[in-house]
């Protein structure tokens, strides 16, 4: 893999991030979340962009297309999943309400799906699911998967668990996996693989793997490496991996933050092979992808490598602007 070009989509001083890539119908489209912080209390609204290109883009859609289905509450909206099915495009992502301190209540969070048949018209967005983060949902045998996250009632943790639907509008629980965050889910031969998000330490990434009926789920291996945000894409029959790598050994918060890159690995066997590092720093990472008609990849990211940090004294990245990246990468 090599960078060809890089091109700042998203830049005013805010932070942009969470985004998400599709090719549909001759078009590319991107949407990311706008908002002032990464998250704590911070209210978020979703954008959607489009191209003919990849190059040049246009907003299509600002908060209002989000956040019509239930005007009027004090929400955060976040994170964006476009799912391609051929016939029609499909975009999740979620909702959380803010509590009557002003804090975010992620128990009652709400999944919702927004769909286009010629991607022109969209239509209004249909609620899927709440109290769970439907996390990039995939359609495999037939049926619709999802690895969702959520948190335990206090003081539980958060926990990984596999859903399922018929149609990917109506989701019900299926199985839980393990204690874990967000998760990616890849297809096999006797069922699907899971790249886990993990919450101890040292937070390295897990892989669970589970065939029959995807009840039973076991752990096949540990990447020595901690990755948050997992994207996977299939290229040539060869599985890649793409997320933000974060060096836990390193005690000091300053380092850790500037240390954070976002990255590419291709999976082999149960092992990750790094491939690619993005120009990228501090709060950065939810990669989107889509192949290009020509055979390259195109990749959405978000990242503080350009960003004047305004207050250099606190290593505090999630409260500074983050800025989004299209990078168009060759295949060798």
């Amino acid at each position: 893999m090599k960078i060809q070009s890089i091109k700042k989509i998203a830049t005013d001083g805010r932070h942009n991030a969470f985004t998400g890539l599709a090719f549909f119908k001759g078009r590319y489209f991107l949407a990311f979340r706008n908002g002032a912080h990464h998250a704590g209390g911070s209210k978020g609204t979703q954008l959607l962009l489009g191209s003919n290109d990849g190059e040049d883009w246009e907003l299509l859609h600002n908060k209002a297309f989000f956040e019509r289905w239930n005007a009027g509450e004090q929400m955060d909206y976040r994170d964006s999943y476009f799912l391609n099915l051929g016939h029609e495009l499909r975009l999740y992502s979620f909702s959380t309400p803010f509590d009557a301190k002003g804090d975010l209540d992620p128990r009652k969070s709400k999944s919702i799906v927004q769909i286009t048949r010629d991607g022109t018209t969209w239509g209004e967005p249909i609620f899927a699911y709440e109290g769970a983060v439907l996390w990039k949902p995939i359609f495999h045998d037939s049926q619709f998967w999802c690895a969702g996250y959520r948190r335990l009632p206090h003081p539980g943790p958060l926990v990984t668990e596999l859903y399922h639907s018929p149609d990917g509008i109506t989701w019900k629980f299926h199985a839980p996996i393990t204690e874990g965050n967000e998760a990616a889910l890849l297809p096999t031969p006797h069922g699907l693989r899971c790249f886990v998000r993990t919450n101890k330490a040292p937070h390295h990434m897990e892989i669970w793997e589970s065939q029959g009926d995807l009840t039973a789920w076991e752990k096949v291996a540990t990447l020595p490496k901690s990755i948050q945000g997992p994207q996977l894409q299939l290229i040539d029959g060869a599985c890649y991996l793409f997320g933000r790598e974060i060096h836990s050994s390193i005690e000091m918060p300053v380092q850790s933050s500037a240390l954070r890159r976002t990255k590419a690995w291709k999976i082999e066997g149960n092992q990750a092979v790094e491939v690619l590092e993005f120009p990228s720093k501090g709060d950065t990472s939810y990669v989107g992808t889509a192949m290009r008609p020509d055979g390259s990849l195109l990749a959405s990211y978000y990242s503080q490598h350009e960003i004047i940090d305004p207050n250099p004294s606190v290593d505090d990245p999630n409260s500074k602007p983050t800025d989004v990246f299209i990078a168009s990468i060759h295949l060798s």
